[in-house]
């Protein structure tokens, strides 16, 4: 490997991870992957009308792509 992963593109990971699969490095990879990722979701302690908004607010969001 000549790049560690975080100087590696999202795309990058990614295909490290498809070709490492039943490695250790590739799940590493996953790790730093998913780290990147932008992920949208409802605080544990998030009243209902606060969760409501909050995926409504996400559908919105992706609706309006």
């Amino acid at each position: 490997m000549s790049k560690s992963f975080k100087e590696m593109t999202k795309e990058e990971l990614k295909q490290y991870m498809h070709n490492h699969q039943d490695d250790e490095t590739g799940e590493l990879a996953f790790m730093e992957y998913s780290s990147r990722l932008d992920w949208k979701k409802v605080p544990a302690n998030a009243t209902p009308e606060q969760e409501k908004q909050i995926i409504e607010e996400i559908i919105a969001q992706r609706t309006q792509k």
